[in-house]
């Protein structure tokens, strides 16, 4: 599994790896490290809001605020992929 490619959801790939229970829990694995990792930025972007903000830094703000809106969506988009798979994962055990 080549992880630079690791990003569309709606790749043939993907879906091909994501239906193999083998490669699904190193999907999985991806995906909840990526999703934690942008969810860090996130949160030290939000937090970098306010504290530009009390010292004064509106620029300093405002790029915090792009960092904050552009993790949260690369957040989201792995966040949607993690629950594709764990929702494969479920279902995989139920019919078992």
């Amino acid at each position: 599994m080549n992880l630079k490619e690791f990003g569309e959801l709606n790749t043939d790939r993907f879906l091909r790896e994501a239906f193999d229970a083998t490669c699904r829990k190193k999907l999985i694995w991806g995906a909840r490290l990526r999703r934690n990792a942008y969810l860090i930025l996130f949160l030290t972007g939000f937090f970098c809001i306010f504290a530009a903000g009390l010292a004064g830094q509106t620029i300093l703000s405002i790029l915090s605020l792009f960092l904050a809106t552009l993790s949260l969506v690369v957040m989201t988009k792995y966040n949607t992929q993690l629950f594709f798979l764990m929702l494969l994962a479920k279902k995989e055990n139920t019919e078992a």
